[in-house]
């Protein structure tokens, strides 16, 4: 089987790793992935050649429109002649799905077939009423366009599900595939958190709290830091590790807030990383303080490195975390606090216990394994059954 990926980017992202994710558990088999990147944006283009991946970057600019690499984009979907089509968030859906019904006319007006098969992919559990006005304009017209253009549309959360029927998708071709993890790759390694001591140069004794997510509105640092604040005057030894695109000490908007705080001693800002399979086992546990998520995907890379969670309630979270972690509500920092203190002076035992049912669950319920058998099932499926 051929399958060509369509995606708006190939930078840091919870899709970009989902797709990642799969196209390695595909690695050595008789699937076939080639991934199109709509923008120049690709930092994680090497790691999907490595993979096993062709790829392919169109170059296109999100606000200008163009038409040649439009023409282009439908010309590679023709060229690659895949089973299926699978596009990845909303302007490769709109973008994607377009070029691919424009590549089957031309494919029954040659007479060759089979027409491969057009699946959306939705990785927000919010509709973005509050981005720009690109992103709001580009998911209104796939909402209308959704009876029209794809056979299926998988969303990554039943939050994401309800969420955008309301806005108007088509209800009958919707279901839900959440992210699946790799869990041999994400796995408990004890020498992981002496290695980050060491690296960040802390005592041995410190209770290590880590976040790791872009800086974003979505992703709510400002939460996070308030919490943090909160729960360190119970927890001495607690040092909060950040991690993410622009966490680093060339945000002064972020290092301000860490001062007016008073963390300036307890928070390590470590920026962007490549190296997250080392990071997760390092954290004595991890935190989301997000104000809106799909499915988390570093959540889960968490839980199957052994490393429990605390995390606000946002789209499927809480379905994630069970009874593994602690879950607080969007955008209270005091709840967060007093949840990320309650798990620092949860006993060595109990953490442990924590560390054990979250790998489980993660193994038992959301493996990388599981997620893509989905994925193939619908790509399997006659398009005369769908709906």
């Amino acid at each position: 089987m051929k399958i060509v990926h369509i995606i708006s980017g190939l930078g840091v992202g919870g899709a970009e790793t989902t797709l990642l994710s799969l196209v390695r558990h595909t690695q050595n088999t008789d699937v076939i992935h080639t991934v199109i990147c709509l923008s120049a944006l690709a930092p994680l283009a090497s790691d999907f050649i490595d993979a096993g991946a062709k790829v392919r970057i169109l170059g296109m600019h999100h606000s200008r429109p163009n038409p040649g690499a439009f023409v282009r984009l439908t010309k590679w979907i023709l060229e690659e002649e895949p089973s299926a089509v699978q596009t990845w968030m909303y302007h490769a859906d709109l973008i994607g799905g377009i070029a691919t019904k424009i590549a089957n006319v031309i494919k029954r007006i040659r007479r060759t077939h089979p027409l491969p098969k057009l699946v959306w992919g939705i990785h927000r559990s919010e509709v973005p009423t509050r981005h720009s006005a690109i992103t709001r304009y580009t998911a209104r017209l796939c909402s209308i366009l959704s009876r029209y253009i794809p056979d299926q549309i998988v969303c990554c959360a039943e939050a994401a599900r309800l969420s955008h029927i309301q806005f108007g998708y088509d209800s009958e071709k919707m279901t839900v595939i959440h992210n699946g993890f790799d869990t041999a790759k994400f796995s408990p390694n004890p020498e992981m958190r002496l290695a980050m001591l060491t690296a960040c140069h802390l005592p041995n004794d410190s209770l290590l709290i880590g976040i790791v997510g872009r800086f974003n509105p979505a992703k709510d640092y400002d939460n996070f830091l308030r919490a943090a604040a909160i729960a360190a005057t119970r927890l001495p030894h607690a040092r909060f590790l950040m991690v993410g695109k622009d966490v680093d000490n060339s945000n002064h908007t972020l290092c301000e807030r860490i001062e007016e705080l008073g963390l300036t001693d307890k928070v390590t800002l470590l920026g962007p990383r490549r190296d997250v399979v080392q990071l997760m086992p390092a954290f004595d546990f991890l935190c989301l303080s997000s104000r809106t998520e799909g499915f988390p995907t570093v959540v889960g890379e968490a839980m199957a490195s052994g490393t429990p969670c605390v995390a606000t309630n946002v789209g499927d979270t809480a379905l994630l975390v069970g009874e593994t972690g602690i879950i607080v509500p969007p955008a209270d920092s005091t709840a967060l606090g007093l949840a990320l203190e309650k798990m620092g002076l949860a006993t060595y035992e109990k953490r442990a216990e924590y560390s054990m049912h979250a790998r489980r669950r993660i193994i038992e319920n959301f493996s990388i394994r599981s997620c893509w058998d989905r994925y193939f099932r619908i790509y399997s499926e006659n398009k005369s059954r769908i709906r």
